[in-house]
């Protein structure tokens, strides 16, 4: 991928939509009204399940462009939150804590999404077998969002209060530490 610093480059609107999710479930969590550009109101999520929230959400915050990036950026976010309603979360009624998972969540898929997309078929081919070449990716990817678990924590705890540009900037820092990590091991 280049090193971290061009791997956090190539990010850099993966971090973006971190700061994006985090005012949004910030907003939501605080009864105040979502920027206007992401075109939500709690009115238009009133009496939808908590499914059709996270696809609206989804829709406003990672909006269709065709690419890769994208799409694995739309599964990300609907993948942590999706996890966060699994454990009994309400999207529109997340706690700090909570808030602060999805985001994490969604910077650990990013990067497994990334991971998979950049390096997994040459992982895949140069194993003996596709079964223990998918083994070996899925490692990789287990790896980097404990990683990143363990790096948001730290970071998240010299933060203090966020707000949309500190969550993006925080996403930017997590991202170039977990690469700097996850590339000494290449």
């Amino acid at each position: 991928m280049g090193g971290a610093g061009n791997a956090t480059s190539r990010m850099a609107g993966s971090a973006s939509s971190a700061g994006a999710i985090y005012e949004a479930l910030s907003a939501l969590a605080a009864d105040q009204p979502l920027p206007s550009q992401y075109e939500v109101s709690r009115s238009r999520l009133a009496g939808l399940s908590q499914a059709e929230i996270i696809d609206v959400l989804v829709d406003a915050l990672c909006p269709v462009d065709g690419t890769q990036d994208a799409e694995a950026s739309r599964d990300s976010a609907a993948r942590a939150l999706t996890d966060i309603v699994d454990q009994g979360g309400d999207v529109i009624e997340l706690d700090q804590q909570q808030i602060d998972q999805v985001v994490q969540t969604f910077l650990g898929n990013e990067i497994a999404h990334r991971i998979a997309l950049d390096v997994g078929l040459a992982v895949i081919d140069k194993a003996p077998t596709a079964k223990l070449g998918q083994q070996r990716l899925e490692e990789m990817q287990a790896y980097v969002k404990e990683e990143l678990a363990s790096r948001y924590a730290a970071r998240r705890a010299l933060s203090g209060t966020l707000d949309r540009q500190t969550a993006a900037q925080l996403g930017r820092d997590v991202i170039n530490d977990t690469f700097d990590v996850f590339e000494s091991y290449l």
